[in-house]
């Protein structure tokens, strides 16, 4: 489930580590399981792959069969204890926000967690930011939010103060090449080639290498 993730092996390991079952409120060794999470990261450093490989982990079983299923109903959205707020436009709707709060109510059917997600919360307006922070300062005892954002500093201050950050930095060509050589099944050279033009950008390696094919 984290196979997606290149160069951020701390920030796998700590999300790996909260989203352990053995994981507790009050883990002495800062791997908690928070019930709100930033994460956080330029254009192309896997923000979202990072939050999905996370919600993964988090609304899995635990054994192989369970992560195979549980990542294939992930990638696909179709997880019935998943919620996700994405968009194409400038600004998230505060009716989205209202209803994947008021989603967020529900126990979890399936697994552990009821977990959300929401993509580019740096979109949100101070109003539907407002309504968000409500729920984050109340959340049911087994619901989970991850939000991404470029920067920390895009949130509004109260929202910052509810969650627990986790930085990403850019990959490494080298990182990224790897990846597009693994996950796409291109030769070394056009994968190479396509992460320093993409510079280091995930997204963007991947299509200019499969373009290239």
């Amino acid at each position: 489930m984290w196979d997606e993730l290149t160069g951020q092996s701390e920030a796998v390991a700590l999300l790996a580590a909260a989203s352990s079952p053995r994981a507790t409120a009050r883990d002495a060794a800062g791997t908690a399981l928070a019930h709100s999470w930033l994460i956080t990261g330029p254009p192309g450093s896997g923000r979202s792959n990072l939050a999905y490989a996370f919600a993964t982990a988090l609304l899995s079983d635990g054994t192989p069969e369970g992560d195979a299923a549980t990542a294939r109903q992930v990638a696909a959205r179709s997880h019935p204890d998943l919620g996700v707020l994405a968009t194409e436009r400038v600004i998230i709707a505060i009716d989205e926000v209202r209803a994947l709060v008021t989603s967020s109510q529900y126990s979890p059917s399936v697994g552990r967690y009821r977990v959300m997600v929401v993509e580019d919360a740096d979109r949100m307006t101070e109003r539907t930011s407002n309504l968000l922070l409500k729920a984050l300062e109340e959340p049911p005892e087994r619901t989970i939010w991850i939000l991404c954002a470029p920067s920390e500093a895009d949130l509004i201050p109260t929202i910052r103060s509810r969650v627990r950050s986790v930085r990403l930095r850019i990959p490494s060509v080298e990182d990224v090449a790897v990846l597009i050589q693994r996950r796409d099944g291109v030769d070394a050279a056009t994968a190479t080639r396509a992460a320093r033009e993409a510079q280091s950008h995930i997204g963007m390696a991947h299509r200019l290498a499969t373009d290239a094919e």
